[in-house]
C-alpha cells in the first residue's frame, strides 16, 4: 500500500518536495496545501493533484497518513503540532521549530501519539556528507581534532525574517555533532547585521567540543561568491569536503611525525609527513530523494528515522546557543 502525502507549503522549498514525493515508490502525492492560489493553480495542472488553501482540508482527511511541511521556520510549531494531533506522520523542514521548547513539545507529542517525526537534515543524506562522517568515525584521520568550515552564498535576495544564523548554519548544527559523537560543550559566537538591523548576515561561530576538539564555521550571505566547504583535521590524515567542486570529498594522507631529532634547547622536532591526497568514490544519489523516500519507509515500516525529532532538537539547542552568544557581547555561552 502506497504511503498518501500531503505537501504543506508550496514556496521556496515546497516544490522540491512535491516532486520528489509524487516520484517516489511507495508513495502518493495526495494534497498540496498553500495559501497563493496561483502557486496551487500551476502545481495541480502539473502534477494532477488535489490542492488546497486550508490546512483543515489536510488535517480532516484520514486518508492522509503523512504531511511534509515546509512553511516558514515560524509557522513549524504550530502547523506541526496540529498534523500530529490529527494523527499524521510528520517530516518537517529545518529547524525544527524556532525554540528549544518549541522543537521539545514537538518531540514529546509525537511519542505520546505514536507517529513518526522526521526533521529535514539534507545533508546527512547526501553521500560526501555521509562518507565524511562514516571515515572520520571509522579512524580514517586518526584522532579528530578539529573542523573549519565555510557556508557563504552572494545572490537573490537577503532573507528578511530570519538571520544567517538560523537559516544557513543550522546545516553545521547537525552536521558537528555526527562528526564529533556529541554536542558542543561551548559556542562562542560573532556576527554583524549590514543590510537589516538585528538580523545578522555574517558570522564566525567557534565550538568547543571538549579534550581540546574545536571546530569553526564561517557563514554569510555577504560574500564573494557561494562556498559550502569543511575541512576535518585529524592525527593521521585530513577530509576534505567541497559541496560545488567535481571531486566533493578529497583525503589527504598528511599528519605531523614527533622524530627523535631533538633542537638546541632538547625538544623534540615535529616534521611533516604528506602521503599524497585521493578523491572518495561516492555514490550518485540525489540526497532530497534518499530523504524523502527514507521518511516514507520510516512511515510504512515503523522505523525510527536517521534525523528524528530529537536529532532535530540538538539542532535547535545548538543555533540557540549561537544566538545567546550573539546577544551577550559574543561571550562563551554553553549548550543545553
Amino acid at each position: 500500500m502506497a504511503i498518501n502525502v500531503a505537501v504543506i507549503g508550496a514556496g521556496y522549498w515546497g516544490p522540491n518536495l512535491i516532486r520528489n514525493f509524487a516520484a517516489l515508490p511507495g508513495c502518493q502525492l495526495a494534497a498540496v496545501c498553500d495559501l497563493d492560489p496561483e502557486r496551487l493553480g500551476r502545481i495541480a495542472e502539473q502534477y494532477q493533484v488535489r490542492t488546497t488553501p486550508e490546512l483543515e482540508e489536510v488535517l480532516d482527511d484520514p486518508a492522509i497518513e503523512a504531511a511534509a511541511i515546509a512553511t516558514p521556520a515560524e509557522s513549524h510549531h504550530v502547523v506541526a503540532e496540529a498534523c500530529l494531533r490529527a494523527g499524521k506522520h510528520v517530516y518537517v523542514e529545518k529547524p525544527l521549530a524556532v525554540t528549544g521548547q518549541e522543537a521539545e513539545a514537538l518531540v514529546r507529542l509525537a511519542e505520546e501519539v505514536e507517529r513518526t517525526l522526521m526533521v529535514g537534515h539534507l545533508f546527512l543524506y547526501d553521500p560526501a556528507v555521509a562518507c565524511l562522517i562514516n571515515l572520520v568515525q571509522e579512524g580514517q584521520v586518526g584522532e579528530l581534532r578539529y573542523v573549519h568550515g565555510v557556508r557563504t552564498s552572494m545572490s537573490g535576495t537577503a532573507r528578511l525574517d530570519t538571520n544567517v544564523v538560523w537559516d544557513a548554519f543550522i546545516h553545521d548544527a547537525y552536521i558537528l555533532p555526527a562528526l564529533f559523537g556529541r554536542l558542543p560543550r561551548r559556542v562562542l559566537a560573532i556576527g554583524s547585521a549590514y543590510l537589516a538591523t538585528g538580523l545578522e548576515d555574517v558570522a564566525f561561530i567557534t565550538f568547543d567540543f571538549g579534550g581540546g576538539k574545536l571546530a569553526h564555521i564561517y557563514v554569510s550571505w555577504y560574500a564573494l561568491e557561494k562556498v559550502r566547504q569543511m575541512a576535518v583535521i585529524g592525527s593521521q590524515g585530513i577530509l576534505a569536503y567541497d559541496d560545488l567542486s567535481r571531486s566533493k570529498l578529497m583525503y589527504y594522507a598528511r599528519r605531523y611525525e614527533q622524530s627523535t631529532e631533538r633542537d638546541p634547547q632538547g625538544r623534540f622536532r615535529w616534521h611533516w609527513r604528506d602521503g599524497g591526497g585521493r578523491p572518495v568514490r561516492l555514490a550518485a544519489i540525489e540526497p532530497l530523494r534518499a530523504e524523502c523516500q527514507h521518511f516514507i519507509e520510516c512511515v510504512a515500516d515503523g522505523k525510527r528515522p536517521r534525523t528524528d525529532g530529537e536529532a532535530g532538537l540538538d539542532a535547535v539547542r545548538v543555533v540557540e546557543a549561537c544566538q545567546r552568544s550573539l546577544k551577550v557581547d559574543n561571550r562563551w555561552v554553553e549548550v543545553v
